[in-house]
């Protein structure tokens, strides 16, 4: 057991390694590609295969970014206080997360396009995502090299109030980015589709705070003698649910208002995101403003 941390730290170097070689593939590929499929010249079988191993590389990035991530929490967990650069990591390291899932979505956009002889304007999205990408693990991979996500143990109040604040700074990135991503329906309704931008769209973007709530919960279940809110964050959450819900009731009454008329149109697709995301958003946000008050 003993050598456990030790066996986990060097599988997740491992992980950090291969992750910046499948950057470093991907890199080459789509800049291999990308003139081709932009003249509609024909590639090759094995260019096109190039992109499915391209997918691979993408699945194991996805891997070390969510280990990294956990990683990242209990270190937290585990530290006196919550400061600012770990706080930076998550946020960052959530971020790089999702844009996993946009780099998918947007390399399949561009080979169907491509198929159909059709412009591929995502292309100009790819590679600052990608680069941010990139930063981001070679950050991670120094940092989970140097040993500096090595646990301290402290006592069991601390690091409850770190979990908790966690959660909601995921919450208030994964708000943000559901309501930037629901308030698109309005702009682009021709191009809005119920199942990839609503449900998958919407799964994936929710999926960060999902995760930090489970582990949050996991760590209450391990305690003997749990007390899941102290006094102080029993009222910050009564508050902020209040706020919460007087704040959703005005967003969706302005929303059925305003297309009153067109109720059957994008708004009956992108109520439910709207909902969601804006409670996640404001929810995280008040525990985040009243925690800070006395």
């Amino acid at each position: 057991m003993k050598n456990r941390p030790k066996n986990l730290q060097i599988l997740t170097i491992i992980l950090g390694f291969l992750s910046v070689a499948a950057f470093g593939f991907i890199i080459f590929v789509l800049t291999r590609l990308q003139p081709k499929m932009i003249a509609f010249e024909p590639i090759s079988d094995l260019e096109d295969g190039l992109l499915t191993g391209v997918g691979f590389g993408l699945l194991l990035i996805f891997i070390f970014l969510l280990y990294s991530l956990l990683r990242i929490i209990r270190y937290v967990r585990h530290s006196e206080r919550l400061k600012w650069f770990p706080l930076v990591l998550i946020v960052v390291s959530v971020i790089a997360l999702l844009f996993v899932f946009s780099d998918i979505a947007l390399l399949s956009d561009i080979h169907k396009q491509y198929r159909a002889n059709l412009s591929q304007p995502e292309w100009v999205l790819v590679y600052p995502m990608i680069g941010f990408q990139s930063l981001v693990i070679l950050v991670l991979t120094f940092l989970h090299v140097s040993g500096y996500f090595k646990r301290k143990k402290i006592d069991r109040v601390a690091k409850d109030i770190n979990v908790f604040m966690v959660v909601q700074y995921v919450g208030l990135i994964s708000g943000a980015m559901g309501l930037g991503m629901a308030c698109l329906g309005f702009f682009y309704p021709h191009g809005w589709t119920l199942t990839v931008h609503t449900v998958i769209s919407g799964l994936t973007i929710i999926f960060p705070y999902v995760l930090a709530v489970i582990y949050w919960i996991f760590t209450k279940l391990q305690e003997k003698d749990r007390e899941w809110w102290d006094e102080k964050q029993l009222r910050d959450l009564g508050k902020s649910a209040l706020v919460t819900l007087i704040l959703d009731t005005i967003l969706m009454i302005t929303v059925f208002v305003l297309n009153y008329q067109v109720l059957d149109g994008v708004v009956h697709m992108i109520w439910l995101p709207l909902y969601l995301f804006a409670s996640v958003f404001l929810f995280s946000l008040g525990n985040l403003i009243y925690s800070q008050t006395t």
